[in-house]
């Protein structure tokens, strides 16, 4: 399973985890953060960090994340 680390520190809404849908909600996610889980919907990425769902914009995703290569 892939894991980003994110190079800025980004504003996520926090999804309910049975059902998936946005809460109203909103979290900051650290610079360094590791996510993972990440599931495209569209025009926004959903993501797991520290057990918990959360989505953003799926360009500005990009912007802010590197993948994180594993070690051989």
């Amino acid at each position: 399973m892939a894991k980003f680390e994110l190079t800025k520190s980004i504003e996520a809404v926090k999804l309910n985890p049975r059902t998936m849908v946005p809460v109203n909600d909103w979290h900051t996610i650290p610079f360094g953060g590791i996510i993972d889980n990440l599931v495209d919907k569209g025009d926004v990425e959903q993501f797991s960090y520290l057990g918990e769902y959360y989505q953003y914009p799926k360009d500005d995703l990009k912007a802010a994340s590197k993948p994180i290569v594993p070690v051989a």
